[in-house]
């Protein structure tokens, strides 16, 4: 069945498949070139019934193995032609069609399941995210001017562009809502004079953010609490959301997005950077649910408008960047791959699969598969900022 519905895929590349009985199809005839071996019968019925979820389970545990060039071209061919084997598997895309139907139960995300879902992916080993993100450790979306200037560099200005955005001035209190480990607090306070509050529910993150703060000596102006957005009480003047939003569930992002709206005061402004879909919305890939980010979910930009519309907020400003993201990963996977023994050390040879998997779908997501960031700034009134876009750059 695998290979009948592959023969009728155009693909954007060359795929050898060397079946469990070494037998070997060829499908495509143009560059790059990749071969891989799968070892049983199983993984092939698997395939036709549910790529999404068992072509990375196949790669950690081995039952797909490269036998010619990279994983990253692999995933590159696989990704281009993905849209191709939907339409001409009509199993998976009455799967894909089910599940799209029942993503808000996916994303069980109530305060009792939040942390758990945080601790999940955030609070692994701090040593691990230190081998591959920048100094700063920034870990979403970074802003390149060019793709050749360095990760670090770009991380420094994804920080000042959002700063710039939101106009923050030394007189103004700030929200930043999962704040990771603390940089975005850290510079916005640095860089502005303003008072910043960070919240997140990771407590790794959570402890180091503090330690940060306070070997810097911005105990004064920067303050870190462990806890859920829902629980904020207090007024702000500004408040920034980087790479959270992904994490509320599509069933609580009337809540999340009311909740922010109401802690602004009357001359406050909201930015919210998330990673989108361009196209229709569609379901968070089983594989990323179950081993990245169970309760996970990226929204179409038709998800935000709806609640927004709702909650009759003033959306003041729209950015997307395209490519950025997909940049920002590829940095990632080279970190990776260069601290390849590293990483089987802390934990496995299946751990790093699963690490490297993740890096690259995610990175031809962004490639390939209408993957996008919006960074969407909301203000509590329509002339709390600049009505032209120039005052972020000058």
């Amino acid at each position: 069945m695998l290979f009948s519905a592959l023969k009728k895929i155009n693909f954007r590349g060359t795929l050898k498949i060397e079946d469990s009985s070494n037998n070997v199809f060829t499908f495509g005839s143009s560059n790059p070139i990749v071969k891989i071996k799968l070892t049983n019968k199983s993984i092939e019925r698997r395939l036709f019934f549910n790529p999404s979820l068992y072509l990375g389970e196949g790669y950690m545990n081995e039952e797909i193995v490269m036998k010619e060039g990279s994983i990253d071209d692999f995933l590159n061919i696989i990704t281009a032609s993905y849209d191709d084997f939907v339409k001409h598997n009509r199993f998976f895309k009455y799967y894909e069609l089910i599940s799209s139907l029942l993503k808000p139960f996916h994303q069980i995300n109530r305060l009792i399941n939040s942390k758990k879902n945080v601790a999940h992916h955030y609070d692994l080993d701090e040593d691990l995210y230190k081998l591959f993100l920048d100094k700063d450790m920034q870990y979403s979306c970074a802003y390149f001017h060019n793709p050749n200037i360095s990760l670090d560099q770009a991380q420094i200005d994804k920080k000042k562009h959002i700063i710039n955005k939101l106009k923050i001035n030394e007189n103004m209190s700030v929200l930043d809502i999962g704040c990771g480990w603390g940089g975005m607090a850290i510079d916005i306070a640095k860089l502005t004079g303003a008072k910043v509050k960070g919240i997140t529910l990771s407590e790794n993150q959570f402890l180091t953010a503090k330690k940060r703060a306070y070997e810097e000596g911005l105990n004064e102006k920067v303050s870190f609490e462990l806890t859920d957005y829902r629980n904020e009480n207090k007024l702000y003047d500004r408040i920034v959301s980087v790479g959270m939003f992904e994490h509320v569930g599509i069933r609580y992002f009337n809540t999340f997005l009311k909740k922010t709206y109401n802690l602004l005061n009357e001359k406050g402004v909201f930015l919210l950077h998330t990673i989108g879909q361009r196209g229709k919305p569609t379901a968070t890939s089983p594989w990323i649910r179950k081993y990245i980010f169970p309760g996970g979910y990226i929204p179409s930009l038709s998800d935000i408008i709806k609640q927004s519309e709702k909650l009759n907020l003033n959306i003041t400003d729209i950015e997307v960047l395209r490519l950025h993201y997909a940049i920002t990963l590829s940095k990632w996977y080279q970190n990776v791959v260069k601290n390849k023994q590293k990483i089987m050390k802390m934990y496995d040879g299946r751990f790093f699969k699963m690490w490297e998997f993740y890096l690259l779908i995610s990175k031809y997501s962004f490639i390939n598969m209408g993957n996008v960031v919006f960074q969407i700034q909301i203000s509590k009134n329509i002339n709390n900022l600049p009505i032209t876009r120039n005052y972020i750059y000058n």
